[in-house]
């Protein structure tokens, strides 16, 4: 299955290289989006939280169009937040051709 880039779908990928790991939305932002030095406060991590949440709502959405049963996967085993992380109820193998 492909789909077409987008950062929901890079914040994914992140998150699935690093099952169990808790990543901050400023992290993600650095990570993904290769930015460093983030400015901290309350108004910038409710901004990123939210952006976050949604672009990877939207991805797991378009996950789910392709490919029914690993949306529901990633719907039930990927939590956002201020904090985010994949965490499945058993480990996965994940085999990635695609260039990030």
């Amino acid at each position: 299955m492909r789909l077409k880039d987008a950062k929901g779908l890079r914040y994914l990928a992140h998150l699935l290289h690093h099952p169990g790991r808790r990543f901050h939305v400023s992290e993600l932002v650095a990570v993904v989006g290769g930015r460093r030095g983030q400015p901290d406060g309350d108004g910038a991590t409710e901004r990123a939280r939210k952006a976050i949440t949604n672009r990877i709502r939207q991805s797991v959405a378009r996950i789910r169009v392709a490919h029914e049963g690993l949306g529901l996967h990633l719907g039930n085993a990927v939590h956002t937040g201020t904090v985010c992380s994949y965490t499945p109820d058993r480990p996965a193998r994940w085999r990635s051709d695609a260039r990030l």
